[in-house]
């Protein structure tokens, strides 16, 4: 299963050479506050981000699954269109790239 690594023989992950980035925080930030208000739970987001197909799922890095399967389940539960997400990611684009 592409999104069960555990024991898997790469060894240990190391963890210096790797500096969070603001947008990595603020993934986190955004799934405990969709925790708080009751729009999704740990398990579902577990199961959306195993529901990637797993060459996307192994595309990704870790915090870039947390943000499809927040996408994913935001979709899902009608809280938002994809065209909506797509929407918002296109302006704040354009206003990272102008600032």
């Amino acid at each position: 299963m592409a999104h069960d690594l555990g024991g898997s023989p790469a060894g240990p992950i190391d963890r210096k050479g790797h500096e969070v980035e603001d947008w990595e925080r603020l993934a986190d930030a955004i799934t405990v506050a969709l925790d708080a208000k009751g729009l999704k739970t740990t398990d579902e987001h577990r199961r959306a981000q195993e529901g990637l197909p797993p060459e996307r799922y192994r595309s990704l890095g870790y915090y870039e699954r947390w943000v499809a399967a927040t996408e994913q389940l935001l979709v899902e539960k009608g809280v938002l269109t994809r065209e909506e997400i797509d929407e918002r990611a296109a302006e704040i684009s354009r206003r990272w790239d102008a600032g």
